[in-house]
This record gives structure tokens, sequence and C-alpha cells, in this order.
């Protein structure tokens, strides 16, 4: 499942075309962290992971597009998005989605 996942995410030009190798694989390695997490809160039988999946290529090809036009590495980009979804009295830094 991971190798058929990352086949995906690297043949996706969206998430992929016009960054750096290192943006692209950072950007590449998150969103399969999030994926194997979703993977295993998500019951087969329900097609919610499917659902999921093609949400966070969504965000991933937006994360994408903010790196490419306004030259933000993915880094900085993914680590604004664990902020937002940070727990509220969670200590500052920590990670919840770090692939």
């Amino acid at each position: 499942m991971l190798e058929r996942l990352t086949e995906q995410f690297l043949e996706d030009e969206t998430l992929t075309a016009g960054l750096s190798e290192e943006d692209a694989s950072e950007l590449v390695g998150w969103l399969l962290g999030i994926a194997e997490d979703l993977e295993e809160q998500t019951s087969a039988g329900e097609g919610g992971f499917e659902h999921y999946l093609a949400q966070l290529k969504r965000l991933g090809a937006q994360v994408a597009r903010l790196s490419r036009r306004y030259k933000i590495p993915v880094e900085e980009l993914v680590d604004l998005i664990e902020l937002a979804w940070e727990e509220p009295g969670e200590p500052g830094g920590s990670r919840p989605m770090q692939a």
C-alpha cells in the first residue's frame, strides 16, 4: 500500500512540478505520513480512506502551489499547517502530524 501511495504522489505533477528535489521529497514524505495515519484510523469498508486521500492530495497541491508561487520552503508551510492542527493546550513546538 505504501509503495502504491508513494507512486501516486510522485506521479501527480501538481504535487512535485516546479519544486526542488528537497521540497518535493519533504511534501511527499509528509503526505505519506498523514496517509498512513489516516489508513489506520479509517475502516476499509466505508471508502473513507479514499475520500481522505483525495482531500490530502488537494491539500498537497495547494502547499506545492504556494511554495512555487511565493518561494516559501515546503517545510515552513508544513510547519504552519501543523501549528494550526495542534490541540489547544498542547505545549508549543509539538508536531502532531509529522511524517
